[in-house]
Order: structure tokens, then sequence, then C-alpha cells
């Protein structure tokens, strides 16, 4: 991620003395010291902040810059960030991109269960032939049945590898390691019912090195007649937003020149329109991806089914949301993570710093809505259809037409092979029964939306 410094108007303070009206000196204060980059940080936050009008009248530029900034933030925002260092692509470790493996624990009226939710395709666990769905009984020897399972989280994620055992007693060790995702997961047959034409996709991130891979996939889609697709972002946590409009103009019904997005800032930045095409314009360097030629190219569909959860977040949320305008988008599963504004990045100049540290905030700036100014979903975007993907145990893979969101999907589609089993082994395990989610780690932290503004 490339820092920039971005222009901003100076703020005057006045006061009345006796009578007279004189101007206020604002504090001097050493280079590099606290006061000076929070004086930085106020005046970045009174221009850009889309709370700004909401600032705390009153302040103490004595505070350490990370609790200054705190102290400005309003009591609905639970995103904006100040950091001292900044390495791209960091988001948080979890056990998915560490050890490639996550996992959740529900309770039924037989008692509590843990299961692998999620392999990494191409990770130490996917080699070794775990599952999704494979029942977990410990992590580094520890019960999960009996374990404080947050700490044990956090505990395993020091660790240089994992140790998990399995209920049926097999063990497997999973060195430590910065586990990327393939964009789109590999897939042995994308069509789930050849008769219908319904196919499905999943997609793990927004990032442009799954690019080529997208098409290659729309363009097998494309030659097999697909005509209904089932999108898979349950546990997409979003990333780039050309991204989005790349897969937007790749499967749907639009067109680069149709608006994707409204931004709409404070009293200084007002309302930014982008289309589609402007936004992929925004596309990563070594990538000049034509919109004219990726939509003709493209699906073209008209209905879109798409697998959303509460791990679905922020430009995953953002191509939900913003293809309503032109496509019937049908989201089946939960509520969305609810990330529904856009952020900047912001770096203290050496004028403020010195030879010190830079200071990155990156506050929040712009509430995004769709082409009809339709937005607002702070606490998510709900489903029309809802289903829970625990619903249905053991849980299958993904793609599998007996998960529980895929096989509400097909229902929904019509498809006569939704629960047409050819063999008895075929036959579910566990049918559908009530079950609680006890615990379930985040898969990755929610990746902001950024707005790279020009000098």
């Amino acid at each position: 991620m490339k820092f920039r410094t971005l222009p901003h108007s100076s703020v005057l303070f006045f006061c009345i003395c006796m009578g007279i009206s004189c101007a206020k000196d604002e504090p001097s204060f050493p280079i590099g010291s606290d006061g000076a980059v929070n004086t930085w940080i106020r005046e970045q936050m009174e221009w850009y902040y889309y709370w700004s009008s909401s600032l705390p009248s009153r302040q103490n530029l004595d505070l350490a810059p990370t609790a200054y900034f705190q102290s400005l933030l309003v009591k609905e925002d639970r995103f904006s960030a100040i950091m001292q260092t900044r390495q791209a692509e960091t988001y948080g470790n979890t056990l998915l991109n560490t050890f490639g493996i996550d996992f959740l624990q529900v309770e039924r009226p037989t008692g509590s269960i843990s299961l692998l939710s999620h392999i990494v395709p191409g990770s130490e666990g996917a080699k070794l032939a775990l599952q999704r769905g494979d029942t977990v009984h410990s992590i580094n020897g520890t019960p999960l049945l009996t374990a404080d399972l947050p700490v044990l989280t956090q505990q395993a994620l020091k660790n240089p590898s994992l140790a998990l055992t399995l209920a049926d007693g097999s063990t497997y060790t999973l060195p430590a390691s910065y586990i990327s995702q393939p964009v789109v997961y590999p897939y042995h047959n994308f069509l789930l019912d050849a008769d219908q034409k319904i196919a499905y996709l999943f997609l793990s991130t927004f990032d442009f090195s799954g690019a080529y891979e997208l098409l290659k996939v729309v363009g097998d889609m494309r030659s097999s007649g697909v005509r209904d697709l089932i999108l898979d972002l349950r546990y997409n946590s979003g990333g780039s937003v050309a991204f989005a409009a790349f897969t937007a103009l790749a499967l749907a019904d639009v067109s680069p020149t149709d608006i994707f997005a409204n931004y709409k800032g404070n009293r200084h930045l007002n309302q930014l329109q982008e289309t589609f095409g402007e936004t992929l314009g925004r596309q990563p360097d070594g990538y000049s991806f034509s919109g004219s030629a990726i939509r003709e190219s493209g699906l073209g569909l008209s209905r879109l089914v798409v697998l959303g959860t509460g791990h679905t977040a922020s430009a995953a949320e953002m191509l939900i949301n913003n293809l309503k305008p032109y496509i019937s988008v049908i989201h089946i599963g939960e509520g969305t993570y609810g990330k529904d504004m856009a952020s900047t990045t912001l770096t203290s100049p050496a004028s403020v710093i010195g030879s010190e540290a830079s200071w990155h905030i990156l506050p929040l700036v712009y509430k995004i809505y769709n082409a009809n100014n339709e937005g607002e979903y702070s606490k998510g975007l709900l489903p029309q259809r809802s289903v829970v993907e625990y619903a249905t145990l053991p849980l299958y893979p993904f793609g599998d037409k007996r998960d529980a969101l895929i096989a509400d999907a097909l229902t929904f589609l019509g498809s006569k092979r939704t629960l047409r089993l050819q063999r008895m082994s075929d036959l579910p395990t566990a049918l559908p029964t009530a079950a609680t989610l006890q615990f379930q780690s985040a898969p990755y932290e929610a990746k902001p939306i950024e707005i790279d503004f020009k000098n």
C-alpha cells in the first residue's frame, strides 16, 4: 500500500476578547512530539472524517497519538484505525491464514460438536486430506469441548505448529506460515445441475491475483451455457473494490458506464460517483483490463444467487448491494458483517514527525450507496432466505449439493437435483436439526474499502 499525504484546509479558531475579535494562536509543539502528531491528526479528521461535525471540542493534545485518535471517534465508528507502521496485506493472524484451517463448535440436542469449517486448498491440511466437516477432538492436546476456545485459539497462533487431533484419534501437525488463499477455489465440475445449467463459484477474497482464473472459469461456464450461478461469498472479507467491479462485469448484465457506487462524505468531501468502468480503472499496476472486453466475454446474468454470512464483509457486501439496481440478487444465508463505509490512508509528513516513524490514520470518509442510493447496512445486509450453514451436519465441502446453503439455493432455483441423491451412501448422516453456534473464529479480518484522493 502506498502512503501519501493529502491536501487539507487549515482551520482557524477565533474568540472574542473584551469585545474585540482576536485570533487565538494554536500551541506550537516540537517536531516529532505527540503534540505535533496530534495536531496533524486533528486537522486531517476535521477535513476528511465522515463525522467531522461531531468531533469533540475539548482536546488533550498531550495524549499518546493512538489514545488521542481513539478519543475523536464517534461511538458508531467500528473501523477507523491508526498505526505507526503498516505492512500491505496484513489484516491480523487467524487460524485460516496461519495454519490453513478453521473450525466451529455447535450445540445440538445431543450435545456439542466441533467441526472443521474450512481447509485452504493447497495448504498442508489439504495435502493431508483433512476435510471440511471432520470432527475435531483437540488442538495442541486440549479437548475443544472443555476449552476456553478464544483463549485456545490465540495461544495456538503463537506456536510454530498446530497439533490437530480428530475424533477418530488421528493426529495431524500443521506448520505455521502465512497462507494465501486462491481467490477462485478450484473445482472438478462447476455445474451443480447440468440439465438446468446451474453453476457454482467460490470466491475467497477480491484480489486481482485471481483475475485470469476468474475469466477462465467464466469462459468455461459461458461455453457450457450456464443460465444461473450460485456465488459463494460466505467467507469473503472483501479486498479490492476494483476487483468487485471486475467480478460484476464478468458475471452480471451490467455495463461499464452504469453507476456502480455513490460515495457520500462530509461537507468538505460531498459526493463521489463512480461507474463500473471507472472503479475498474483503479486496478493495481500491472493490470490493464478493459470493462467492455470483460463484459463482452462475461456471463451477462440477469439473476445471481449469493451465499453470504456474518463473515461476508466490505467489498463483498458492496457487490451484493450495488448489483441490486441492475439484476435480481438473491441473498441466501445470514446477515452480513455490516461494513458500509470507505476509508482512506493519511500519512504524517516529515514536517510533523521529523526523523520519527510515520503515523498512518485510516478514518472512515464515505458512506457507500448503490445507484438507487440504497445503503445504510451497518448492521449487515439481511438475506431473503435465512439459512445457517450448520443447519445440516456434518458440514460438507464447498460446492457439495448437500451443503445447507447450496441445497437451499438449488431449491430456490427449482433444481430437480437438489435432494435427488443417487445412492443410499449419499444420504446425509444427520438430517437438518436445531443447532446453536457456540464458537467460530473469524477466517479473516474485514478488509478496508479504500479511497485514494488525487492531489
